[in-house]
């Protein structure tokens, strides 16, 4: 009768029934669309990609922190190993990075996010560095341009010192 929730008998009516309204509107909301919500996704979807170009490092920082949130929210009181917010941040950011935790998921909120986070997580991690979008490189290019003029002097000294020595 519970589907995914007979599963989890311990769970109280209200948790295991939470989850068909969230369905259900997102049905409504699909079916009211003329296009099934594919204009919705397309524009949160650019609107991700747009913060993200505009401030990768924040992104990612967001991410872990609000992952980290929802984590301990979906898994506190369900998983043993998820005691703190701590052990969700923990398990969070090796989510977005290596995949790799003692902590698992044990409540299907939680393995929610942590598909998501292994989805999209690397990725992001991958560009944490980048420039924001506009910043440019121009002082960069001068300190790499001052560099190699210093060590083009060095190469000359090395170079006089060894035709002197034979």
């Amino acid at each position: 009768m519970w589907g995914l929730h007979e599963r989890n008998a311990s769970a109280s009516l209200p948790d295991r029934m939470n989850t068909r309204p969230l369905l259900a509107l997102a049905t409504l909301a699909a079916a009211t669309s003329p296009d099934l919500g594919r204009s919705a996704l397309e524009r949160f979807k650019t609107g991700v990609r747009e913060r993200y170009e505009e401030d990768p490092q924040g992104t990612v920082i967001s991410a872990v922190l609000g992952g980290a949130w929802l984590f301990y929210k979906a898994e506190q009181g369900h998983n043993p190993k998820v005691k703190s917010f701590y052990d969700a941040l923990v398990y969070v950011s090796t989510n977005l990075s290596v995949g790799y935790c003692d902590i698992l998921a044990v409540t299907p909120k939680g393995k929610a996010i942590g598909s998501v986070l292994m989805m999209y997580g690397p990725a992001m991690a991958a560009r944490m560095l980048d420039r924001p979008k506009g910043v440019k490189p121009e002082a960069t290019d001068s300190v790499n341009a001052q560099i190699l003029d210093r060590l083009d002097r060095i190469l000359v000294l090395l170079e006089n010192a060894r035709a002197a020595s034979a």
